[in-house]
């Protein structure tokens, strides 16, 4: 079962993000991520947040069409972002998107990507502008994307091993890439897929269009 999530932050190219959600077995929003479902044709089965995000009339017309409400508290030891993922695992989603994790608010978005390799199921993040996901020790990953598109892999962990990427301008083979460094930023896809695989550690996987 595939879920989304549908936070508060920013959501740009909204025809690439409506291609990435594709149809949804589950959609949950997150607080005032409720601003988005209607832009991506999206029916919400769960509204979730303390609500310090959410516009009062969208919560209200929510609440007319009989979206199941549950509100949690203010002060609380999770993000709204979090609560709703860990909801849509609890429901049985076998991957979840994260859309409108990132935004103005640098802590939220750093919280929101580090999310990504502790969810027990595969769970991406995606703005419009840029997809990211997470592969732990032995992982391998397709993507695929049109020739120039930007592919950047960041080092979630002191020292990632064993990283290798193709079908890239610059390939990479059982490389080392750590905190610090940038050797696996902006490199380019030529087109089609890439696959990238890691040997040892956890790997940010971003593919970014201009």
């Amino acid at each position: 079962m595939k879920a989304v999530v549908l936070a508060a932050g920013e959501v740009y190219q909204v025809e690439r993000v409506r291609r990435l959600v594709g149809r949804p077995d589950l959609v949950i929003c997150a607080d005032g991520g409720l601003r988005h479902a209607a832009a991506l044709g999206l029916t919400p089965d769960l509204l979730l947040g303390d609500f310090d995000s959410v516009e009062p009339d969208l919560l209200a017309a929510a609440r007319a069409e009989a979206v199941p409400v549950h509100r949690v508290p203010v002060e609380k030891d999770e993000t709204d972002s979090h609560l709703a993922v860990r909801e849509a695992v609890r429901r049985g989603a076998g991957e979840v998107l994260l859309v409108g994790g990132s935004g103005d608010r640098l802590d939220h978005t750093v919280s929101n990507l580090f999310l990504l390799p502790f969810c027990p199921v595969p769970l991406a993040m995606t703005d419009g502008k840029s997809v990211a996901r997470v592969l732990g020790p032995g992982g391998a990953l397709q993507v695929e994307g049109e020739a120039g598109a930007y592919l950047s892999l960041v080092p979630l962990c002191p020292v990632v091993t064993g990283v290798s990427v193709d079908n890239v301008h610059w390939p990479l083979t059982g490389a080392t890439l750590r905190w610090g460094e940038s050797l696996g930023v902006s490199n380019r896809l030529l087109g089609g897929e890439a696959r990238v695989s890691v040997g040892e550690g956890y790997l940010l996987v971003v593919q970014a269009w201009d």
